[in-house]
Parts: C-alpha cells; sequence; structure tokens
C-alpha cells in the first residue's frame, strides 16, 4: 500500500471513529497538495459532504470531471448535490450532459422531472417522467414524483394512486405518507388524511413536514387547540419555521383570540413578508372584531393567494392597476370587476349604490346571472358580463380598476356604517308567480331549506345531510327545496321516510337566479349553510338562520359568537358545538316560539 493511501486510510479513520472536524482539516491540506489526485478529491467530497460544506464536495468532483469527462457515474453525483443545494438550473445543465451521452438514463430522466415539477413548470415535468416507459417496480421516488405531479394538476386520484403504489414499494419512506395525506386532503378525505398522517408520524415522530400536516387536517376538523398543540411541537424542532408560526396564528386567528394571534402574526410576517394567507387570516380576525380601520389595509390581500389569483381570470391583465386606488377621484373613469364566488359577489355589492352616488364615471362587470338583478336593484345601468371590458383592449380607458371588495374600503370604515339591508330586488312577476303556486299551504308555514355548499373548496366541510334537517319535517310546515345541485339521493332518502320536500324541478336554482330570488321572497323563513343563497336570502331581507359547521365558522361575514352577521340585518348564525342534533333542535324551538320571525341585530 502506498504511503499515500495510507494516510487516506488514515483520515478516514480519525474522521468516522476519533475526531470528524480534525479528519476534515486534514483531508482538506492534504488536498491542497494533490490537488489532481482522483482518490483524494474523492475522499474531500465525501468527508465534506457529510460535513454539510456541499461546495467544497462539488469543486471536488468538478476537478475530478476535468479528468474523466464523460464519466456518468461522477456526473449523477455532481447534479444530485446541485439539487440538494435547490440550485436546479445547474443540476438540469449535468442531467443534460449525462443524456447526451446516455439517452436512455433512467435516473436522470426522472430526476429531470423532478426539477421541473419543483420549478413549476409541470408540462415539462409530465413530458419527461411520461417518457420513461414503465416507472421501474422498485423505484418509490419515481411513483412519487408521477403523483406529485398529478396532484399539481388536480388530477387527485390518478396522483392518490401513485403515491399508495410508492407506499407499498417502501412503507418506510415518510415524504410518501405526506403526499398521500395531502391528496387525500384535496380530496376532502379528512378521516383518511388523519389515518395516513398519524402513519407517517409512527414512522418518524420529528419529521416537522408530518406534524404540520397533522396540525392542517387537525386544524381543518376544527379541533384547533389540539391542531396548536402539535405545531407547537413542530416548532421545538424548527423554532423559526415561518410555515409554523403562520399556521399557528392562523388557528387563534379562527378562535378569535387576538393577543395570541397578533404574537405569532407578527413573527411570521416578519420572516416573511408576502404571506398573503396570513394576512388575510389576520385580517379576517380584525373584520371579525370589527377593528376596520386597519383590517380594510390587509384585505386586499386575498387577491395574491395562488388559489385566488388562479381563479380571477383577469388579474393578470389589471394587477398593476390594482393598488393604486387610494385615492380615486369621484371624476375619474372607474371599473369595477367581480371576483369569483357568486356569494361574496353579492356580499360586496352592498356597497355599490353608495359606490354609483360617489362616483360619476363607472362601470361595474358581474357574473352573467346577475347583470339584470343588478341594473333593477340599483336602478342603473351600468352593469355589464364578467369580462365584457376586462377582456379587451380597451381596459387602458379606465382611470382605476378595482376589485369589487376592494371598494368596500371607501364606505365601511367603523361599524356604525353597516347600515344597509333588503339592497336586492326581486322582480313581481316571479313573486307573484311562486305565490300563486303557494298559494294551496296557507295554513303552513313556508321554510326553505339548504343544506350543501357543492361549489367552493372544501365544500363539503360546510356541508350538511338531509337526514339532520328531517326534525324540521312537521305537519304545519311547508318544507321548500333550495338547494342547488344534484339532489337525487336526498329525495330518495326523504321519501323512504315519508318527509315532503316541496320542490319546484323547472326551477335551475343554480342558473336562474331571478327564479330563485323570486321564490326566496315567499319564505316565512329559510334555514341553511353557507352557501350562495345564503347571500341572496341576506340581501333580500329573508328570515334566515344560517348553520355553521366546521369551517364555514371562520368566515368574516358570519358572528357565531354573537350569533349574527352585521352585512345582512335579518339573519341569524348558529355554530355547531356539541351536535348538529342539538342544533336541529334549538332551530326548532326558535321556530316554534315565533310567529313572526325578526333576527335583527
Amino acid at each position: 500500500m502506498s504511503n499515500l493511501e495510507n494516510k487516506l486510510k488514515k483520515i478516514v479513520n480519525t474522521f468516522n471513529n476519533i475526531n470528524k472536524e480534525q479528519g476534515y482539516k486534514d483531508i482538506k491540506k492534504l488536498s491542497e497538495k494533490y490537488q489532481k489526485n482522483i482518490k483524494v478529491l474523492n475522499v474531500l467530497s465525501q468527508i465534506s459532504q457529510k460535513m454539510g460544506d456541499i461546495d467544497t464536495a462539488l469543486n471536488s468532483l468538478k476537478k475530478i470531471l476535468l479528468i474523466e469527462n464523460n464519466n456518468v457515474a461522477l456526473l449523477s453525483k455532481i447534479y444530485k448535490l446541485f439539487l440538494f443545494k435547490s440550485s436546479l438550473d445547474e443540476a438540469l445543465e449535468y442531467i443534460d450532459t449525462i443524456l447526451r451521452i446516455d439517452k436512455g438514463h433512467y435516473e436522470s430522466m426522472r430526476d429531470k422531472a423532478y426539477i421541473y415539477f419543483l420549478k413549476n413548470d409541470f408540462i415539462n415535468a409530465k413530458k419527461y417522467i411520461d417518457e420513461i416507459l414503465k416507472l421501474k417496480d422498485e423505484d418509490f421516488f419515481a411513483y412519487n414524483i408521477k403523483g406529485l405531479i398529478y396532484l399539481k394538476n388536480n388530477v387527485l386520484h390518478e396522483a392518490k394512486d401513485y403515491f399508495e403504489q410508492a407506499i407499498k414499494i417502501n412503507n418506510k419512506h415518510v415524504d410518501s405518507y405526506n403526499n398521500l395525506g395531502v391528496c387525500l386532503l384535496e380530496l376532502e378525505k379528512l378521516n383518511e388524511a388523519y389515518k395516513i398522517f398519524k402513519d407517517a408520524y409512527e414512522i418518524d415522530s420529528s419529521n416537522t413536514k408530518t406534524l404540520i400536516n397533522l396540525g392542517n387536517v387537525l386544524s381543518l376538523q376544527d379541533n384547533i387547540l389540539e391542531a396548536i398543540k402539535i405545531y407547537s411541537q413542530a416548532l421545538n424542532l424548527s423554532p423559526n419555521n415561518q410555515e409554523i408560526l403562520s399556521n399557528i396564528a392562523i388557528c387563534y386567528c379562527r378562535e378569535n383570540k387576538e393577543k395570541e394571534a397578533k404574537i405569532y402574526y407578527d413573527k411570521a410576517i416578519k420572516i416573511n413578508p408576502y404571506d398573503y394567507k396570513l394576512k388575510y387570516a389576520y385580517c379576517t380576525l380584525q373584520l371579525k372584531i370589527n377593528n376596520f380601520t386597519s383590517s380594510w389595509d390587509l384585505f386586499d390581500s386575498r387577491l395574491l393567494i395562488e388559489k385566488n389569483k388562479i381563479k380571477l381570470n383577469n388579474f393578470e391583465l389589471v394587477k398593476n392597476n390594482l393598488f393604486e386606488n387610494l385615492n380615486i377621484h369621484p371624476e375619474n373613469k372607474i371599473l369595477i370587476l367581480r371576483e369569483q364566488g357568486i356569494g361574496e359577489e353579492v356580499l360586496f355589492s352592498s356597497v355599490y349604490q353608495e359606490t354609483i352616488d360617489k362616483f360619476k364615471d363607472i362601470k361595474i362587470e358581474a357574473d352573467k346571472r346577475l347583470v339584470s338583478v343588478f341594473n333593477r336593484s340599483f336602478q342603473n345601468d351600468i352593469f355589464v358580463e364578467d369580462g365584457y371590458y376586462s377582456k379587451k383592449s380597451n381596459i387602458s380607458e379606465f382611470d382605476n380598476v378595482v376589485y369589487a371588495g376592494s371598494i368596500i374600503k371607501f364606505f365601511r370604515k367603523r361599524k356604525s356604517d353597516f347600515t344597509i339591508s333588503n339592497y336586492l330586488i326581486a322582480r313581481n312577476d316571479i313573486i307573484e308567480k311562486y305565490k300563486e303556486k303557494l298559494s294551496n299551504y296557507k295554513d303552513k308555514l313556508k321554510v326553505g331549506i339548504s343544506w350543501k355548499s357543492v361549489i367552493n373548496i372544501y365544500g363539503s366541510l360546510k356541508s350538511l345531510s338531509i337526514k339532520d334537517f328531517e326534525p324540521l319535517f312537521t305537519n304545519d310546515r311547508l318544507i321548500i327545496n333550495l338547494q342547488y345541485g344534484n339532489i337525487e339521493k336526498d329525495k330518495e332518502y326523504l321519501s323512504s321516510q315519508n318527509k315532503n320536500l316541496k320542490i319546484f324541478n323547472e326551477l335551475d336554482l343554480f342558473n336562474d337566479i331571478e327564479a330563485c330570488m323570486g321564490l326566496l321572497k315567499n319564505l316565512d323563513l329559510f334555514i341553511t349553510v353557507s352557501n350562495s343563497t345564503a347571500h341572496f336570502a341576506g340581501a333580500l331581507g329573508i328570515p334566515t338562520i344560517l348553520i355553521c359547521p366546521k369551517k364555514s365558522s371562520t368566515y368574516y361575514y358570519w358572528n357565531t359568537k354573537s350569533g349574527s352577521s352585521i352585512w345582512y340585518k335579518n339573519l341569524k348564525v348558529l355554530r355547531v358545538e356539541s351536535s348538529i342534533n342539538k342544533t336541529i333542535e334549538q332551530i326548532n324551538n326558535i321556530v316554534e316560539k315565533n310567529n313572526e320571525f325578526n333576527f335583527s341585530n
């Protein structure tokens, strides 16, 4: 054995068994003498990598590459170190070199797909993962990559299959469990997601990502205090983790604990001033406690949350104009854009009359289902269908472009500013049409019900079952359907229980807003979960009891603490506390004790 080999062996032994720092120091000193020796450079690279000195490890491998420039194994080591550093473009460069040498190199093709995934280039990510004609049966990492690509493209069931296959191959790989759990969350299978995250926790109880995921699912299940405990456990492992701090702050916002929320909000925002999800959550807390001075300053952060930006079809076209609206001159030519979600569009329209009175030259885009409603209700022919201006080049004709929610700050600066009610007007002919259809039920209390939210993300978390509403079906009441969407199974169930739900089969409750409003005006009472019909009822002044299960209780416009809404005066809010059965019993008591319903606050 040569003298150099003896020195290397001694250094490796020192590093592994005696003193890592000394071994690291010795190999760096030896490499200064043997700058082109492949064995020395290899040992230097390995020890540097173990010491976390990735740059030295990379430089050592690059020196070897000058000698062995077509060494695929060496090129693989280099790109993986760049990938570890999140230097994605550099990693791609070395992968491409490998593929020029061996165009069918499986691992490089797989990792190229993964890098494109990390770069949010999902088209190329899918292209390269699909070029691997058949994933190697033992390669759980490849199955994870393909699952992640499908997950990001919202092809959820296929993504789930790939993650499950990855777990079959390697049932100890925590990332596979976390990916599957996230996929189940998107599918709104909260209990299944919780079980998967618990499995991940059993494998590694110190995995920060697993703890965050457990906290997330507990938060969505409305188990806020337990979520905070899990997040705090994660925070002990990673004290400056902005995501954890942000999630704890959001939990305290949902619990209306302003003091605690502010502590964690300040810490998280200091680390990442662009956490728009947190800013919006903190804003909604301020709105719920009627602190309007500071809340409206943060309200526009809702537009910058990634999931929301995607839904705003014209965001890229108008984004440069959005925040130059603090001092809009009354003589300016103004375009107001609708936001996704017809319920909040109705909510924001509560300031339209004041907006029309203040600004002289204004156009407002609206959901096409609402154009006639708004033009009639506000007696002004300024409402046009969504995209009429914003998807055309003549948007430049306007001095200011603003989303509907952002106009509220001009008119709702204190609680006393929330005085308007009954601001939407239904068509008289449609009101009379349904009055005639219901004329045979004059001796019955006319109660409309709606039990599902089917449009919003996590809509099922806001929804109830038709079975929950069964106790409301009494002989002295006519229960009328106001639930849009597919209710065939609900109808079958009620029929099997001999419960009569009055359904107007010709009425398209989702698309025919005019008819929906006309029917609402014929109700004595409307009982609903948080959905768009609840907003229509509120804006029409219909006596309404709104049930807030789980996630819907966090919306800023439903105050479960006071049991009211400052946005809609004739609406009572009930949060499901111990059980939905007790909440329905509470509603029954309210109905039985009141001949006329007035929930004004």
